[in-house]
């Protein structure tokens, strides 16, 4: 169970004059194609190719990428049926696959984001103090 070779073909990304202090987020994805490929290294694996979105409201900009990733399992015949033309994934699969397009997509409109000065499309973790201060030692 793998998944590898994340690959960006397409970025657009861009920024409007616009400035607001409440900014809504939404990020989204999208398989948009399926494909068996054969590679001598791994075997047998899957080339998934999608589309990733990042949306600001009001419109402060946005970011699109697309791209593919490959995805090899050793029981891969397993994973998928393929029928009419369409290749339909199991559960597995898709918790796989779709995880790994979000992380990866994230990460790298994050970069995107900061370069364009918007805000970044996951919530970030920020740490709450209760205590009045803290005292740490002086460093050496």
């Amino acid at each position: 169970m793998a998944v590898m070779n994340f690959r960006v073909q397409k970025i657009k990304a861009e920024r409007s004059d616009k400035e607001s202090r409440n900014v809504n987020v939404t990020s989204n994805f999208m398989i948009t194609s399926i494909k068996k490929g054969n590679e001598k290294r791994i075997g047998d694996y899957l080339l998934v190719n999608f589309k990733f979105d990042v949306n600001y409201n009001p419109n402060l900009g946005n970011i699109n990428l697309e791209g593919s990733i490959w995805y090899q399992n050793p029981k891969l015949e397993n994973m998928f049926t393929e029928k009419d033309g369409k290749i339909e994934l199991k559960s597995d699969a898709v918790q796989e696959v779709s995880t790994a397009i979000l992380r990866d997509s994230l990460l790298e409109s994050i970069d995107i984001a900061r370069k364009l000065r918007l805000p970044v499309p996951i919530q970030l973790p920020k740490v709450n103090v209760k205590e009045k201060g803290i005292a740490f030692p002086v460093a050496a």
